[in-house]
């Protein structure tokens, strides 16, 4: 039977939320979705295999939406495979990407949908604000580029150039995607399912390789949870291993191959993102580390395996700030009482770690 036109109109968003375990904030969540003031969108909720009521509020929002809100049960198989099950089941030109404890502003798809039609844009990069737990402090986030900057040919190598250096534009979370960039992305998510670790990079980069207009806005559009207090003190053997992501750093150096950008001032760049890599996760578990055996047992980490060496030199260290040396020979010569003042004068604070 012939299909009338308005039943087959395809959406202009997919808004994808993969749950786990969410309860505690996927009403906001969901709530700040359902209140854009740009109604053109599907909103996919992908339950994890959640042990608590996020399935049940999930099935009450569909149940209250039914022509807006779709739901996918699933047995537990990580945030990346949730994700890309929300991705097969979407039929929306554009996807954005919600995590369930984490909220969008009422304008988001509005601002996205402007930018979308003025550029002619495959991917629209926004800024966000950081929203520290326990008290909810809200942070914008330091923009990346100017508001409204394109990118397109030649031009995306500056793109390139701080996915090489920085962490700033990994996040998934932070993209509208033009559809056909994540239904057709071949990486084998699965050898990566229950890493969560840099995940956000490794589905980052084919849509932003492969699109042919990139749109950096500085308006922060989404508001991400960080909740430094849940890292445990306990040092526990391979979890740390995990959080550098040698799988997903080689991924990247695939894509700068394929960008022209893999000479050595380029693998000193990308050596460097290592090294604040390093610090960032050293003193998260060193802060959260209750008693002195357990500082002694983080500091006893080789963590320089982490980092590149070329004849017995930090590749890139000359790029380091003085600030960053610092740190870096406390925990290299595991200097104890350096790195207990560094960290209890606040010279390093856990926000900025992750930054430029």
């Amino acid at each position: 039977m012939r299909r009338r036109p308005e039943e087959s109109r395809t959406m202009y968003f997919s808004i994808l939320v993969p749950v786990y375990n969410a309860e505690a904030f996927l009403e906001e969540c969901v709530d700040s979705a359902l209140r854009q003031t740009e109604q053109d969108f599907e909103l996919i909720l992908v339950d994890d295999g959640s042990s608590d009521a996020s399935g049940a509020i999930c099935d009450r929002y569909a149940a209250g939406f039914p022509e807006r809100v779709k739901v996918i049960h699933q047995t537990n198989r990580g945030l990346i495979l949730a994700r890309r099950a929300g991705v097969a089941a979407a039929s929306g030109e554009y996807c954005l990407f919600l995590d369930a404890d984490d909220t969008i502003a009422e304008d988001t798809l509005e601002t996205v949908k402007m930018t979308v039609e003025r550029e002619h844009a495959d991917v629209v990069i926004y800024n966000f604000y950081n929203r520290y737990l326990p008290d909810e402090t809200l942070d914008m986030a330091t923009p990346v580029f100017e508001d409204q900057t394109v990118f397109r040919g030649e031009g995306k190598k500056k793109l390139y150039e701080k996915i090489i250096s920085s962490w700033r534009l990994n996040n998934i979370w932070s993209k509208a995607i033009r559809m056909p960039l994540v239904k057709c992305d071949d990486t084998p998510f699965e050898e990566y399912a229950y890493n969560p670790h840099m995940e956000d990079l490794l589905q980052s980069l084919y849509p932003l390789t492969h699109a042919d207009c990139v749109v950096y806005l500085a308006k922060p559009l989404y508001y991400y949870r960080r909740n430094f207090l849940g890292i445990s003190g306990n040092v526990v053997a391979g979890q740390i291993e995990r959080q550098f992501s040698e799988p997903v750093m080689k991924q990247l150096a695939c894509y700068m191959t394929i960008w022209g950008m893999d000479s050595q001032q380029d693998r000193e760049k990308l050596n460097v993102r290592k090294v604040k890599k390093m610090l960032t996760v050293f003193y998260q578990h060193y802060r959260a580390a209750k008693t002195k055996v357990q500082k002694r047992e983080v500091i006893a980490i080789p963590w320089g395996e982490h980092i590149d060496w070329e004849n017995g030199r930090i590749v890139g260290r000359n790029h380091l700030s003085l600030s960053q040396q610092v740190q870096l020979f406390a925990v290299l010569q595991k200097r104890g009482l350096l790195i207990g003042l560094l960290a209890r004068f606040g010279q390093i604070k856990l926000k900025r770690l992750h930054g430029d």
